[in-house]
């Protein structure tokens, strides 16, 4: 049970945005709970205006990537933001990377140092999970994308939260327990991160947005085993992103590219199993 001084408050995490991003956030929403923020904002025959924000005490149905279940734990932030592309063109896979960044930028403006981005969508602290990113897509009848993007980032796990969660798993008070934020302020940055990043993307170098990614990438330079798409293994070497947004792989001295659907990076931990 939280705290009642520790709950979030729309008004407050409104207040609390720089001038810029609170233009362009037209409501918050806070549920106490609900099964999922990135699907309250999917609801079909629903578009909501950019910046449309919801945040949720709990979660009781939160989804990763490929469908896989995000673990609720009782101290986090989790919330999505809902925001409309024009350019069909736009290269979607690429705006997972932008978040990855935005939001570890925002991390280290807190104090929270050492923080980097496992490919495709995790926030990593010294191989552990701290967080995730979520990207739902629907295409409208004008032409336009209508995207959800959904962030849950641990704020502290206890040891039940440890037990159920079936990956190595992390929180930000072990980056730094000396580090003490009010939630409403904490989620004020990390929107503020998210509406920074949507309201740039249409218009960011992918090649920038590469380079950035493969700097902060945990994998980079890793040798790892990976599962391409006729479900063969191969040990490669992870030569971080192009600008297209593929996965660059070292196999054999030749550096191939691979899409997001067409590679699987195993966990160093199933294959100690």
């Amino acid at each position: 049970m939280k705290n009642k001084d520790d709950l979030l408050n729309p008004y407050y995490i409104r207040d609390l945005l720089p001038l810029e991003s609170r233009l362009l956030v037209p409501v918050i929403q806070v549920f106490d709970s609900t099964d999922s923020t990135n699907n309250i904002l999917m609801e079909k025959n629903c578009i909501y205006p950019n910046g449309h924000t919801c945040f949720a005490e709990e979660q009781t149905n939160a989804r990763g990537v490929s469908g896989n279940r995000w673990q609720n734990v009782n101290k986090n932030i989790c919330f999505s933001v809902a925001w409309n592309f024009k350019e069909k063109s736009l290269n979607l896979h690429m705006l997972n990377f932008l978040v990855a960044i935005k939001l570890i930028e925002a991390l280290n403006r807190i104090g929270y140092i050492g923080i980097q981005a496992k490919w495709p969508n995790d926030i990593i602290y010294e191989g552990f999970k701290i967080g995730g990113i979520l990207i739902d897509i629907k295409f409208k009848k004008n032409s336009q994308i209508f995207v959800v993007l959904g962030v849950g980032i641990n704020l502290e796990l206890s040891s039940t939260d440890k037990k159920n969660i079936d990956q190595k798993a992390s929180d930000l008070q072990s980056v730094d327990s000396k580090i003490k934020l009010d939630r409403n302020k904490f989620s004020a940055e990390l929107l503020g991160a998210i509406i920074e990043c949507l309201s740039q993307f249409e218009k960011y170098d992918y090649k920038k947005l590469s380079d950035e990614w493969n700097r902060i990438d945990y994998n980079f330079n890793k040798v790892k085993m990976i599962e391409v798409c006729n479900n063969e293994i191969i040990e490669v070497q992870i030569k971080g992103i192009n600008a297209n947004g593929q996965l660059c792989c070292l196999y054999k001295n030749k550096l191939n590219n691979y899409n997001f659907n067409e590679v699987r990076i195993i966990k160093d931990e199933i294959l100690r199993n």
